[in-house]
C-alpha cells in the first residue's frame, strides 16, 4: 500500500491443489524472510498479560487519512483505521511476524479451499459463504448478504479514483464492465443469501490474499446513498468499531460497534489526535496524555528511548516489509530521458541517509525489501552505488553538463523532509540545483498522483500482501500509471507487462521467483525509482497500554491492543 494496484492471470489447466500450493509457499518464503532479517526490538511489557475490555486509547497523528472509504484508500495509517471499522470476508491473524501473514477467516465461515470445495473448476471458481447475523454498524443495523458485497466490488470498480482495479482483473466480466459494455459483473455474484462466487478466467496464484484487502469490504448501499462523495468522512462497516466524530485535522473518534459480536475490540473507544508534531507525541506517551504514537517515533528520539531503563520497554520495533524511493516521472522533463535517471541513481548517498535515520532503517538498492519473496541479500553495488564521478558522466552523456535545476518534493512528515535534504545535497554535488517543496501529508499523496505535475519526490510501497507482484504491478505498470493511482513514476513498459503476465501463470515457485529477479534486474536498469532504505516500523506507547505489536500488514492493529485498569 502507498501513501498516495494491477492484471492477473494464470493457466487453466492447474488444478487448485497447485494453486493453494503456490500461495503457501510464497507466505512460507515471506516468514523466512522476515525472520533472517529481524532487528532487535523490545517488546510489550504489557503483552505478557491477559487482555482487558474497557477505556479509551489515546492515539497521536501529525496528519489525517484523506478518507476511509475502504474502495479508494490506499494509504496505510487509512488501512489501520479501516481494520477497526469493516469487515471483511477473510482477514490475517492478529499476530506480529510470520504468524501474522495466516490468512483466517472474518465474515466467511471459512478460508476457500479445494478441500472443502471452495475452490473448483480447476482453480477458476471460488465460492465464498457468509456467516449469517452478521449486522451493519447502527444506524444501519440491517444483516449484511451477498448482495452486500456484491454491490460494493460493483461501486469500487465504477469509482474514477479507485486505485486498485487492477488487482482484479482476472475476473471474468470485469473488463466488459469496466469498458461500460455490462451492467454488472458476470464472474463476481451472489448465488444465495449468504453465498458469494467469484469465476476467474484462469487461476491466479495469491487471489485469496487479493480478497484479504479491505477494497472489496462491504459497504451499506442505503449509506452510501445518503452520504454520497462524503462516505469517506462517514465510513460504516461491520467491524468492531464504528465512527463517532472526525473534526477535520483535529480528532477522530471510534467507539464500539454494538452489533458487532467479533472477538476483537477490547478497548471502548480509540481517540484519533491529529496535527501533532511526532516528537511533541513522544512527550504525551511519556506524560500520560496518550498512548500510542500513530506515526513513528522520530530518529533523533529514537536512540534515547532504546537506550532509557524507563522507557525502552515501551519501545516496539519491527523491519517493515517496505520500500522507501525517489520516483523520477517520466511525464516530466528531464526525467523523461534515461541517462538522466541513471545519473540521479549513482548520485545519493544510501549511507549517510541511513545514518540520518538514526537506526530506523536500513539502507535499500532493490526494489523488493527484505522479509519479502524475491529479495537477494548482497546485491551492494549490482545496481547503483553511490558513484558521484559516474553520477556526472552520465548527466555529461544526457545532455546536462552543468546540471539542471528542479523541485524536489516531499511532505512535511519526518523523517523525509530529513531525507529530501540529503537527497538536495548529493544532487548538488553533481551539478543539479534541487529546490525543496514540503506539502502536508494528505495533499501530498493527492498530487504525486496526478500525471505530469511532479517530476521527483519521495514514496514508500508497503506490502499489500507477501508477493513481489504486489510490488511491480503497483508502482511500474501501465494499469497504475494513471491519475490518482499509485505509480508516481508513470512509468511503464510493454516487456514488463508481458513478464507479469508469464510469472502469473507460473505453478513453480522457485521459477515464478527466478521471473520477478528478471522483472526487477529491467526495472532497475530504467531507473523510474531509486530504492533508498527499508523503514524500521516502531511505535511508542504509554505504560498502561498492553498487547501493542506490528503486525506485518496492518502495522499497527489497534482493535487488539488494550487499556491495563
Amino acid at each position: 500500500m502507498s501513501g498516495i494496484g494491477l492484471p492477473r492471470s494464470g493457466p487453466g489447466r492447474y488444478a487448485a491443489g497447485c494453486l493453494l500450493l503456490v500461495v503457501a509457499c510464497v507466505v512460507a518464503l515471506s516468514a523466512c524472510g522476515s525472520s533472517s532479517n529481524s532487528s532487535s526490538s523490545s517488546s510489550s511489557a504489557a503483552q505478557s498479560t491477559t487482555p482487558q475490555r474497557g477505556g479509551t486509547l489515546v492515539v497521536t497523528y501529525q496528519g489525517e487519512p484523506q478518507t476511509l472509504d475502504p474502495a479508494i484508500d490506499f494509504e496505510g495509517n487509512g488501512w489501520a483505521m479501516e481494520h477497526c471499522i469493516f469487515g471483511n470476508l477473510l482477514n490475517y491473524s492478529s499476530a506480529p511476524g510470520a504468524a501474522g501473514t495466516k490468512i483466517i477467516t472474518d465474515m466467511a465461515t471459512e478460508v476457500p479451499s479445494a478441500a472443502n470445495g471452495g475452490i473448483t473448476n480447476g482453480g477458476t471458481t471460488y465460492i465464498f459463504h457468509i456467516r449469517p447475523g452478521i449486522k451493519f454498524a447502527p444506524p444501519v443495523s440491517r444483516e449484511v448478504t451477498a448482495k452486500d458485497f456484491v454491490y460494493s466490488f460493483q461501486r469500487m470498480m465504477s469509482l474514477p479514483t479507485a486505485p486498485a482495479k487492477g488487482y482484479y482483473t482476472g475476473i471474468v466480466g470485469l473488463q466488459a464492465f469496466l469498458n461500460g459494455k455490462a451492467k454488472t459483473i458476470t464472474g463476481y455474484k451472489a448465488t444465495g443469501k449468504y453465498t458469494l462466487e467469484v469465476d476467474l478466467q484462469k487461476p491466479i496464484a495469491d487471489f485469496l490474499s487479493i480478497m484479504e484487502m479491505p477494497f472489496s469490504a462491504p459497504v451499506a448501499k442505503e449509506w452510501v446513498a445518503k452520504w454520497g462523495t462524503q462516505v469517506g468522512r462517514h465510513p460504516l462497516g461491520t467491524g468492531p468499531y464504528v465512527l463517532s466524530h472526525w473534526v477535520a485535522s483535529q480528532d477522530l473518534l471510534m467507539v464500539r460497534n454494538t452489533n458487532y459480536t467479533g472477538t476483537a475490540g477490547n478497548v471502548d473507544a480509540i481517540h484519533f489526535q491529529f496535527s501533532i508534531q511526532p516528537s511533541t507525541a513522544v512527550l504525551k506517551v511519556q506524560s500520560g496524555d496518550a498512548d500510542l504514537l500513530g506515526d513513528y517515533i522520530p530518529p533523533a528520539n529514537y536512540p534515547g528511548l532504546i537506550a532509557s531503563p524507563q522507557w525502552k520497554s515501551q519501545v516496539v520495533a519491527e523491519p517493515a516489509i517496505a520500500l522507501d524511493y525517489l520516483f523520477l516521472n517520466r511525464t516530466v522533463k528531464p526525467f523523461d530521458n534515461l541517462l538522466v535517471r541513471q545519473a540521479i541513481a549513482w548520485s545519493i548517498d544510501r549511507t549517510k541517509i541511513v545514518k540520518l535515520l538514526s537506526g530506523t532503517g536500513q539502507a535499500l538498492d532493490q526494489i523488493y525489501p527484505a522479509g519479502l519473496p524475491g529479495h537477494v541479500d548482497g546485491t551492494a553495488g549490482q545496481f547503483y552505488g553511490y558513484d558521484r564521478a559516474k553520477a556526472k558522466q552520465l548527466l555529461t552523456q544526457a545532455g546536462y553538463p552543468n546540471g539542471f535545476s528542479m523541485t524536489l518534493y516531499t511532505h512535511n512528515v519526518e523523517p523525509w523532509p530529513t531525507v529530501a535534504q540529503s537527497i538536495q545535497y548529493d544532487l548538488g554535488q553533481i551539478g543539479i540545483k534541487a529546490s525543496l517543496k514540503q506539502l502536508d501529508r494528505p495533499a501530498y499523496w493527492t498530487l504525486i498522483g496526478k500525471k505530469g505535475v511532479v517530476g521527483a519526490g519521495l514514496n514508500d510501497w508497503w506490502m499489500d500482501y507477501p508477493d513481489p507482484f504486489d510490488y511491480i504491478i503497483s508502482l511500474f505498470s501501465k494499469s497504475s500509471a494513471i491519475d490518482e493511482g499509485t505509480n508516481p513514476s508513470f512509468w511503464w513498459d510493454p516487456k514488463v507487462e508481458t513478464a507479469l503476465t508469464s510469472a502469473q501463470v507460473m505453478m513453480d515457485p522457485v521459477a515464478r521467483l527466478a521471473k520477478f529477479d528478471q522483472i526487477q534486474s529491467y526495472i532497475m536498469g530504467q531507473a523510474p525509482a531509486v530504492p533508498l532504505y527499508q523503514e524500521l516500523v516502531t511505535t511508542l506507547h504509554s505504560k498502561r497500554t498492553g498487547g501493542v505489536y506490528m503486525h506485518p500488514v496492518w502495522i499497527i492493529d489497534y482493535a487488539h491492543y488494550w487499556i491495563n485498569k
